[in-house]
């Protein structure tokens, strides 16, 4: 099994790996502290919260349709990230993901590991481009997304309705590789469209 080691910003010892049926609990555990914080973070609604048996239904290993990862802190899971690659034929150089790092464990660079297994799933699986929805309000979130390469798609107005409020959500995304035989001028175009942006 695929592991990639990481050194928190206070020193623990760190690894992503993809996540096991064993894992669901965990994964679940912090995704539900997730959906009841204040400012929310998170889309998922406690009445579409996952069973056991429907997280090891959805959970993808290292392969060419996605995946999913966990973040283990001296052994403990403290973050998932699912990602799952574009289904029709027209979409197969996409792929989108959601993530959340445990309360205690952000700011500590758990989320860039995560994201940084990610690119190099990515690359394995001849994914060019990687996107994600992030509400605006979720700062934190966004600076680590853009020190990352991440930019900004876009603003949906309203995006996610919750009882007491609508939240805006930006769609952002990076490209982790150039187009088959794009080479340096697909790269320089890509730059040029960046800088304008």
């Amino acid at each position: 099994m695929r592991r990639f080691a990481f050194t928190t910003k206070d020193g623990r010892a760190g690894a992503v790996r993809p996540a096991r049926p064993t894992d669901a609990k965990a994964c679940l555990a912090v995704v539900w502290e997730a959906t009841q914080e204040r400012p929310r973070t998170l889309m998922t609604s406690p009445e579409e919260f996952w069973t056991v048996r429907q997280w090891r239904k959805h959970r993808l290993d290292w392969g060419e349709n996605g995946v999913w990862l966990v973040a283990e802190v001296e052994g403990k899971v403290v973050a998932s990230l699912g990602c799952d690659r574009g289904r029709r034929p027209r979409e197969r150089h996409l792929s989108e993901f959601g993530v959340t790092v445990g309360r205690a464990h952000r700011g500590q660079g758990v989320g860039r590991a995560l994201l940084e297994t990610l690119e190099v799933w990515a690359r394995d699986n001849g994914v060019e481009k990687i996107m994600l929805r992030v509400f605006e309000t979720n700062a934190r979130a966004r600076s680590l997304y853009e020190k990352m390469g991440y930019t900004s798609e876009g603003l949906e107005r309203r995006a996610v309705k919750f009882p007491d409020e609508y939240i805006d959500a930006i769609r952002m995304a990076k490209f982790v590789s150039a187009p088959p035989g794009a080479g340096a001028q697909g790269a320089a175009r890509e730059r040029n469209a960046e800088a304008d942006r």
